[in-house]
């Protein structure tokens, strides 16, 4: 499970917990940190994760040249940076070449919206694909049929590409995304606190603090 932010506070609150595997950040989610730059920010971010955990930073260009400077100066700072390429026509000719030139990146594929676009992912060598599930919604697409496809598509081609879920608006597409065979989901710190602080089982604590306290020691 990765956390899906750009900031410390939310990363900080989050660390405590083994099931933290690390970060995803994108453009959108490094912009609301106002005054900082992505360097700073990811440098940041990584002073307080493991050893064994990764930062995902997306790089971006208009061109394929662009898009590979960029990816080849964000992957020069440290090992436990992935590097996230966006799944179009460009991107596909970048992931090759780094997949070429250094099989031992970890590149995820990102805004991904059909088995398509994952299958040419993986034949390109990425090691992860990234389904956008709200956004796949909002366009009227079934997510959950569109992973399913996707994880059966990986199989009968023995490709050893993961699925990492991302885009979600609420805790239903988490749990579907995963149900779908997705190997793992990125999720916003607020979705988060919605999965540990359920009501019904907020309500049931509640009781049994309160007998806790008038009841048998």
């Amino acid at each position: 499970m990765f956390l899906d932010t750009a900031n410390i506070t939310e990363i900080e609150a989050m660390l405590p917990f083994n099931w933290l595997t690390g970060v995803t950040t994108n453009p959108t989610l490094l912009a609301k940190e106002k005054g900082q730059t992505r360097a700073n920010i990811s440098r940041e971010i990584l002073s307080i994760l493991g050893e064994s955990q990764r930062l995902f930073i997306q790089a971006t260009g208009v061109t394929q040249a662009e898009l590979y400077e960029d990816a080849q100066t964000i992957l020069s700072k440290d090992a436990r940076i992935a590097i996230k390429i966006p799944a179009d026509q460009n991107g596909f000719h970048v992931m090759t070449q780094l997949k070429q030139e250094r099989p031992d990146v970890e590149i995820l594929a990102t805004a991904i919206f059909s088995v398509e676009q994952s299958y040419l992912a993986a034949l390109a060598g990425c090691d992860w694909v990234a389904p956008y599930v709200n956004r796949m919604a909002n366009q009227g697409l079934s997510a959950s049929r569109i992973i399913t496809d996707t994880v059966a598509l990986f199989k009968q081609l023995g490709v050893s590409t993961k699925i990492l879920g991302a885009s979600f608006k609420n805790t239903a597409q988490i749990t579907e995304t995963l149900i779908a065979g997705a190997a793992d989901v990125t999720i916003p710190a607020d979705l988060v606190e919605v999965m540990m602080q359920n009501k019904l089982a907020a309500d049931s604590i509640q009781t049994f603090n309160l007998h806790a306290k008038g009841g048998c020691k």
